[in-house]
């Protein structure tokens, strides 16, 4: 058996019905007390999206993003203006960042988004971190982002020196998060090719990493630095035998590893769910007369399939667990919350030997 959660492995069956309140052994699948802004910076040309504890009226507008905006131009012309290529998410544009008392400094996450991916493909969990106390900077990779990948361009990856830029950006002391993070607490989390990103910045340590998270990836560091290993077993790109692999090559240290029972790839982003009234976005695009290479028919319906569990059914998993283990090690909590055995029954789970 692997140690991790409660000393074992987990494999998790999401339960969208499971009523949060009634759940203390997982708290952390449910928002926190805070409201969430999000802003847009620069930095060097490179597009940064920074989520974070904020100042919100009631009435506040939430965000929509458009998955339109990472396509290659001649391709967003072609799809239809009615189509339901939008997210919205539960975060306010530009709202006042949180102040005086109340917050204090906020720990620092980086998100890596992967393959075909883009900055803001994982916004129910970004929101999600933000409003239980984080910083949460997304970089746009865009040498292997959406409209690279549909524009056949190849480009060298970047993304070590993009989170680094972003870093860099935010300690200038020039942007609304000024006084507003701990850059003494930093954690990284890589969403597939994304890992990749995750092993260089926590074995480098020019970033000073304290935790990381690694979803659907099989890169991962060789440093004892406290990480979660989090996968899928639908998942046909990061197959659930390489990834229980990968985690057993971990070195000793702080480790944990979670199987969430029927998600594929693409549960740990808002991808699914966009458009799925007309068959998802894939289909909208090949409705429209776009065509679509194999590499990104495979990426775009790894995790959308009838027999895969519903992204948003594997969310609360993903949120609460992710959530965790960030606090936990990044010692936000007095004693470990929520990643006892005990936690697996708030989602109908079981322990896989």
């Amino acid at each position: 058996m692997r140690a991790t959660l409660g000393g074992a492995v987990l494999l998790l069956a999401g339960c969208a019905q499971a009523p949060v309140a009634t759940c203390p052994d997982a708290p952390y699948q449910d928002p926190g007390p805070y409201s969430v802004g999000v802003t847009r910076l620069d930095a060097g040309g490179v597009a940064i999206e920074v989520w974070y504890p904020a100042q919100v009226g009631a009435a506040a507008a939430r965000d929509v993003y458009d998955m339109r905006d990472w396509l290659p131009e001649e391709m967003r012309t072609q799809i239809p203006a009615d189509a339901p290529t939008r997210f919205e998410s539960d975060a306010v544009r530009d709202a006042p960042v949180l102040e005086g008392t109340e917050g204090g400094a906020f720990p620092l996450v980086f998100f890596s988004h992967g393959l075909g991916g883009y900055r803001m493909q994982s916004t129910f969990l970004m929101t999600h971190l933000a409003s239980h106390g984080f910083v949460v900077a997304a970089p746009e990779h865009a040498e292997r982002n959406l409209e690279a990948i549909l524009a056949e361009r190849t480009l060298a990856d970047d993304a070590f020196a993009q989170i680094l830029a972003a870093r860099a950006l935010l300690e200038r002391g020039d942007t609304p998060l000024a006084g507003r993070v701990d850059f003494a607490r930093i954690a990284v989390i890589g969403h597939s090719a994304g890992g990749g990103a995750v092993q260089v910045l926590v074995d480098d340590g020019g970033l000073g990493v304290d935790a990381w998270v690694g979803m659907s990836t099989i890169a991962t560091p060789e440093s004892a630095v406290p990480g979660l290993v989090i996968g899928g077993t639908n998942d046909r790109i990061a197959r659930r035998e390489t990834v229980g692999r990968t985690y057993d090559d971990l070195a000793h240290g702080e480790k944990r590893y979670v199987q969430i029972e029927g998600a594929g790839h693409l549960a740990f982003s808002d991808i699914c769910v966009i458009g799925r009234e007309r068959g998802g976005v894939l289909r909208i695009a090949q409705d429209a007369g776009i065509e679509i290479s194999e590499l990104v028919i495979t990426l775009a319906t790894d995790g959308c399939r009838e027999e895969d569990l519903p992204a948003e059914e594997a969310w609360p998993v993903i949120r609460h667990y992710v959530t965790a283990h960030l606090r936990d090690a990044l010692e936000m909590d007095e004693e470990p919350t929520g990643l006892a055995a005990a936690s697996t029954g708030c989602f109908d789970a079981r322990v896989a030997e």
